[in-house]
């Protein structure tokens, strides 16, 4: 606003002055020596308006900077604090697209927008109020061009923003589509579908390209219409102002200047009009970060605290005792709930395994143990501790988690399994992977742990990112470990070497494992059998120890 304010003084200063050094020179035929101050005060007002034009650009330029860069941290914060429930609902693609692209499409909004709007409120004002002053008559035409502006702005703006948000809605759905398909290739090529993947893609990039000419089309429209009223309102100043300039009723040094101003009346809004269609993208993607922003609400909110400190101190895993009470879990479209009312204990030390068929509900179980999922009723407690209240962040530093379908980073076989503790030694290290099966891999590659594995370990097979998991979760060394299928993937040979392995590493931590075959749960001392997210059964590891138990009441 301060930029806005010193602008337009400048501009007034230079009409007069350039229409008054005009007027003397070819009028009053006044000597050099008598316009040489009006000159340097000329050329003062020349500098001062290019030092105000560059404050400003570096000053939008400096706050888009800053709110983009915010925005980026807070939609990251965001999906984080929501976690992978939340993100196994939405499209990988089109996220990223409102990260990177969505984001920086705001660029043109702050940087240039937002501060010509300001202009576009302060400059005509300022400058229709010195006209007034000066000449009415040049007032009243341009005060009567001015106010049609604003009228054909609202109507052309609420089309270009609802095509702007077509625009970005295709744009977004082109990103997941092309991952999509980027992620899928394998699957579309080994049942003969690339060519009906990529007829998909095509058939979305018309649809994007259909969209943007449509937005273009309202872009121009909204231009013209402005063009054609400022060109129209000059043209009238300027014809009203040689009729009188005949008659001897205005000066020229004074129509000079106001035919000077007249266009800069029109220009910040016409630049308005032109910055607006340029930011409408970004608006259209803040629409969709700000839904994401607003993800959750209250509860989000409250979920984001815990991450990083709780209202109780965490009680020590390894002598606490771990119990589920009345657990439900309800997933968004799912008239029925995954789990339901889940009761169960589990001791310091002891060895725990959740078994069932597929979907039975045993990685949600895991997914409540960890803190990702929060259950739509009852409560997993800790030594007497409400989860609820502890600090996620500090209750996962007591946990080694191997995921059912775990994920490599692009990097190193070593970065990789460095993930589970960055500060580990190369003892720890190479302990890890030999307790995990992992050594004979590492001996075979020629760069050994230096070996890159592609983006999701691609390179490797299912068998071998299931055992740098199980290398992670060794490195950790934490009294809890959960276990989702950590064998899925092996032979019985490995497995049962794998098995043998971890045993003495297992002793004395709490374990819990998932799996669908008790013979992957041999060494344990209870199993838990799920049905249809239900427990109906608790024993010992035996099939003979188990006892039924009476389902939810």
């Amino acid at each position: 606003m301060a930029v806005g304010i010193g602008t337009t003084v400048c501009l007034v200063a230079q009409a007069v002055l350039l229409g008054s050094i005009v007027q003397q020179v070819l009028l009053d035929h006044a000597p050099r020596d008598r316009v040489v101050p009006q000159l340097v005060g000329l050329c003062g007002t020349f500098m001062f308006r290019a030092a105000c034009s560059w404050s400003g650009e570096l000053a939008a330029h400096r706050t888009s900077a800053q709110v983009t860069s915010t925005l980026r941290r807070q939609l990251l914060a965001r999906a984080v604090a929501l976690g992978p429930s939340w993100l196994a609902t939405e499209r990988t693609g089109e996220l990223a697209a409102s990260a990177t692209q969505g984001v920086e499409a705001l660029d043109a909004y702050f940087a240039r927008y937002l501060p010509t709007a300001v202009l576009a409120a302060l400059t005509p004002v300022v400058l229709l109020t010195f006209i007034l002053w000066t000449d009415w008559p040049s007032f009243i035409i341009l005060a009567v061009t001015v106010s049609v502006i604003p009228l054909f702005m609202v109507l052309l703006g609420l089309e270009a923003k609802r095509t702007a948000s077509h625009q970005w809605a295709r744009l977004s759905g082109l990103s997941a589509t092309f991952y999509d398909l980027l992620q899928g290739l394998p699957t579309l090529r080994a049942f003969g579908r690339a060519r009906s993947g990529r007829r998909t893609l095509e058939r979305a990039n018309e649809e994007f390209r259909a969209t943007t000419m449509s937005t273009l089309r309202v872009a121009f429209l909204s231009s013209l219409a402005l063009e054609v009223l400022a060109s129209v309102g000059t043209a009238l100043v300027a014809l009203f102002l040689g009729l009188r300039l005949l008659d001897g009723t205005v000066q020229l040094g004074m129509a000079l200047a106001i035919l000077v101003l007249a266009p800069e009346v029109y220009l910040p809004l016409r630049r308005a009009g032109a910055e607006f269609h340029a930011s409408a993208e970004g608006q259209a993607a803040a629409e969709r970060i700000l839904d994401i922003l607003d993800d959750g609400d209250q509860a989000t909110e409250d979920r984001s605290s815990r991450e990083a400190g709780g209202e109780h101190d965490l009680p020590v895993v390894a002598g606490n005792t771990i119990r589920l009470t009345d657990v439900e879990v309800r997933y968004p479209g799912r008239s029925v709930p995954v789990l339901d009312g889940v009761d169960l204990t589990i001791e310091p030390g002891e060895h725990l395994a959740i078994t069932g068929e597929s979907g039975s509900g045993k990685s949600t179980l895991l997914s409540v143990m960890m803190g990702f999922v929060e259950p739509s009723h009852g409560a997993v407690t800790v030594g007497g501790v409400d989860l609820r209240s502890l600090s996620l962040r500090d209750w996962r530093r007591q946990i080694a988690w191997v995921p059912q379908r775990p994920y490599l980073v692009r990097g190193t076989i070593g970065e990789n399994l460095l993930l589970g503790n960055p500060d580990a030694d190369s003892p720890a290290l190479y302990r890890s992977i030999e307790l995990s099966g992992l050594s004979g891999l590492v001996e075979r590659l020629p760069g050994g742990l230096d070996t890159p594995v592609g983006e999701g370990g691609i390179t490797l097979s299912a068998g071998e990112r299931q055992r740098i998991a199980l290398g992670r979760a060794i490195l950790r060394d934490v009294p809890l470990v959960l276990l989702d299928e950590p064998t899925a993937h092996l032979d019985a040979d490995r497995e049962a070497s794998l098995r043998d392995a971890l045993g003495p590493w297992l002793d004395g931590r709490t374990v819990v494992v998932a799996a669908h075959r008790r013979g992957l749960v041999g060494r344990v001392d209870r199993t838990a059998t799920l049905v249809g997210g239900q427990i109906v059964e608790v024993g010992n590891a035996s099939p003979q120890g188990t006892r039924p138990i009476g389902a939810r009441p």
